[in-house]
């Protein structure tokens, strides 16, 4: 965690990022995930959104203090919750965050909300004639149907991203972060990424599945015993809108459906924001120091040579030791 991470104050103007590399910027494998510059990585994430995700995004490359010459060895998805105007107030938690050695991505939501109200959604939550609640029951798919598009789409992204032949990082240096209905998508995207498309990690704030996709769950999510990505949930003791039920019941839904995965539960007890029950992302200390432990085990960390360890460290390299080392 940084320090002054908790007690800093949201700054009145925006640090001008540097400028970003031309996006018809051509990538081959030399110039991959491991070993291009900021500006270069900054117009590979642009290129790919610009033909998988038009909504709306900002890219943050690491801090001066945590950037290597050996590039960035993570990427980090950031999706806000329902309401925001575009990226950018994520984009500026991710500087907050100041994870090192990873590079984020803040997206917009991909629908407008309706009725003219200004801000971004992930997936439907109204009726666009009568302004109502849309149902939740399983029988009514509309919500369902319209989060199964935005999955869609960032699936199609997620697939370049993690294209390591056309300058992707491998899929379990791809990380995940939602809050609220961001948080869903998060969700609902990892818990399909199993296997060789296992992703380094989802952690979702104050963030479930769906009650009509928890009522179906097991034609929802199928078994499968292939690797899973590791998930870490919050929630608040008493969150009016995402209930701590709903999220105990998504840990549970991971951990049956793939016994192996890790899915642990964080619950922001009553007080521990100003006496306030909130629905919130990253809301106090206990609660950043959850999501940092969890980063801290999953995110990767640059490779280092044996020659910058000292001279008595060896380097083994395909199963080969450089005998002169050791005989030194």
């Amino acid at each position: 965690m940084r320090a002054g991470f908790l007690d800093a104050r949201p700054s009145r103007r925006k640090k001008p990022d540097p400028p970003a590399a031309p996006v018809s910027a051509s990538f081959s494998r030399e110039t991959s995930w491991r070993t291009r510059a900021p500006q270069a990585t900054r117009a590979f994430l642009d290129a790919a959104c610009a033909g998988f995700w038009t909504h709306g995004h900002e890219v943050v490359s690491p801090g001066p203090e945590t950037s290597t010459s050996a590039g960035s060895e993570n990427l980090l998805l950031l999706l806000h919750g329902r309401g925001e105007r575009s990226a950018a107030p994520f984009a500026a938690l991710a500087r907050k965050l100041n994870l090192p050695h990873t590079t984020c991505l803040s997206l917009a939501g991909p629908g407008a909300l309706p009725f003219g109200v200004p801000g971004r959604e992930w997936f439907a939550r109204l009726d666009r004639e009568t302004g109502e609640d849309l149902p939740t029951q399983a029988n009514d798919a509309r919500r369902l149907e319209s989060l199964a598009s935005t999955i869609n789409a960032l699936d199609a992204l997620l697939d370049r991203l993690t294209n390591t032949a056309k300058g992707g990082w491998p899929p379990d240096r791809v990380h995940v972060f939602g809050f609220s209905d961001g948080g869903t998508v998060a969700l609902e995207v990892s818990a399909a990424r199993v296997g060789a498309r296992r992703l380094g990690g989802c952690a979702a704030a104050s963030a479930a599945f769906l009650p009509e996709r928890l009522a179906d769950a097991t034609r929802a999510f199928p078994f499968d015993s292939r690797a899973p990505t590791p998930v870490a949930l919050t929630c608040g003791e008493n969150d009016p809108v995402v209930t701590r039920v709903s999220v105990e019941e998504t840990a549970r839904v991971l951990r049956v459906r793939n016994p192996g995965v890790v899915a642990e539960v964080f619950v922001r007890r009553d007080g521990e924001r100003d006496g306030e029950n909130r629905h919130a992302a990253i809301s106090g200390e206990r609660e950043t120091r959850f999501l940092m432990r969890f980063w801290g085990s999953t995110l990767g960390v640059p490779k280092t040579r044996a020659e910058n360890l000292g001279s008595d460290v060896v380097e083994v390299l395909d199963g080969k030791v450089d005998v002169t080392k050791v005989v030194s």
